[in-house]
């Protein structure tokens, strides 16, 4: 019985499960292609409109920085006197690298 339910269904369908599959094929083929040279456009852009563009997506570990105790020391005093987290203070590394080197990594557009 069982048989007989999945051949109409295979019937209705038209054959085979490919079909579906081509059709998807089909869509990606004929969909918008963006001819975007990214390291072209991304040395377009000022160094902070960079940055901002770098800073959206999703966070993850980078690498755990290595320090003695004394730079951990600065580093919490510079956070306190500054009003802001530890985290925001190591953030500003990003900056230095984007205004020395952002314009030679391109952006994912």
């Amino acid at each position: 019985m069982a048989q007989a339910i999945n051949a109409k269904a295979q019937q209705r369908r038209g054959g085979t499960r490919r079909a579906g599959s081509r059709r998807a094929e089909d869509f990606v083929a004929k969909s918008e292609k963006h001819d975007i040279d990214a390291a072209a456009q991304t040395r377009a852009m000022d160094t902070t409109a960079r940055a901002i563009a770098r800073r959206k997506g999703i966070k993850y570990t980078i690498y755990t920085i290595r320090g003695t105790e004394q730079q951990k020391f600065l580093v919490d005093r510079a956070a306190e006197i500054e009003g802001v987290s530890v985290q925001k203070i190591y953030s500003e590394i990003f900056d230095i690298l984007e205004e020395r080197y952002g314009a030679e990594v391109p952006l994912d557009f």
